[in-house]
């Protein structure tokens, strides 16, 4: 049986590049393919023909990722940043922002929104889809982190996988516990 294409997105994170790695070694079973943000996370994973640089916010930018695969990892994620000035000496709690348009609504909704468009028009036959816990929970913590509702956006996007008619699984990980 021919080997299986897969695309990882989100290659070049902290998951992302370990999946992509672990299918990279197994080549009697799957073509690896990453996508990534930029062209230095391309360097930083070895930058091979088969990985592409893309933005997930802007759907024509993976089409050619896409394009003749068989399945589709979905590890893109909003990362929330530290606010500049925080001092774990002085006791309290950090803030955290998310940069313009790295918000979880334009990254874990739109963003994975386009990848599962993309991927049912581009044929593609399963769809992993790396969630997280606490996304049925409006009231969780993690949704007041940079006042985003990152869980929100990313049960939403679970959501529309599911309701997608494409087969799919869904892992749940405790968010920021990976």
């Amino acid at each position: 049986m021919a080997p299986s294409t897969v695309l990882v997105t989100g290659a070049g994170g902290r998951t992302g590049q370990l999946v992509y790695k672990k299918l990279k070694e197994r080549v009697d079973q799957y073509v690896a393919r990453g996508l990534v943000r930029t062209e230095e996370s391309m360097e930083k994973i070895g930058g091979a023909d088969d990985v592409f640089v893309g933005d997930i916010r802007d759907i024509a930018s993976i089409v050619p990722a896409i394009q003749g695969i068989d399945a589709l990892v979905i590890l893109t994620s909003a990362v929330p940043k530290m606010k500049p000035g925080f001092d774990p000496s002085k006791g309290g709690r950090p803030e955290f922002f998310f940069e313009d348009g790295a918000y979880p609504e334009q990254v874990d909704w739109i963003g994975q929104k386009n990848q599962i468009d993309s991927a049912k028009a581009a044929g593609v036959k399963q769809i992993v889809l790396v969630g997280s816990m606490g996304g049925t929970n409006p009231n969780h913590p993690l949704n007041s982190i940079g006042n985003a509702n990152i869980l929100v956006w990313k049960r939403k996007a679970e959501q529309y996988l599911a309701d997608s008619g494409i087969p799919y699984t869904i892992i749940r990980y405790i968010y920021g516990n990976l």
